[in-house]
């Protein structure tokens, strides 16, 4: 009797082991990873840019464009593995404004990041000093990267 149960035993583990690891089965692409470089309110230099969306491709790009934002050291960045992606939102007339990619969706020829723009609602206390809103994103693909945005009041 426990020969037969092990058998039984034995089959069963057999096919659902076979089941979880086919390799044939078609899943959903793997998520890139992205991660924040660099963001900020204000442009160190005091120049103010406009609204943009721009793929870095390469170091001396990279290391070009954040001169324009901050005088911090920029990042040694791997560009075999990745693209850095700089959302910036403007020159915005009060504070209260910001700019993220919120997340990363993969399809089989493309990445599309999502980016969030937020304003401040109509309640809301800001400071009346300029800003310009932006981050530089690394995200690790070498597909196209496209951007959907979306706008939201935050309300206080």
């Amino acid at each position: 009797m426990k020969i037969i149960f092990l058998l039984l035993l034995s089959g069963m583990i057999v096919s659902i082991l076979g089941c979880v690891n086919d390799s044939s089965a078609e899943g959903p692409l793997p998520e890139p990873m992205f991660s924040e470089i660099q963001s900020g309110f204000h442009t160190d230099s005091g120049t103010y840019t406009k609204k943009q969306s721009k793929v870095i491709v390469n170091q001396a790009d990279y290391d070009e464009e954040l001169l324009i934002y901050t005088g911090a050291q920029p990042a040694s960045i791997d560009f075999s593995t990745g693209k850095v992606l700089l959302v910036d939102m403007g020159q915005r007339n009060t504070g209260g404004y910001s700019i993220k990619v919120t997340s990363i969706d993969v399809n089989e020829n493309d990445v599309i990041a999502h980016v969030n723009l937020a304003k401040p609602g109509e309640n809301c206390i800001v400071t009346t000093v300029l800003e310009n809103p932006y981050q530089f994103v690394f995200i690790s693909t070498r597909k196209e990267i496209l951007i959907t945005e979306r706008v939201t009041l935050e309300e206080c």
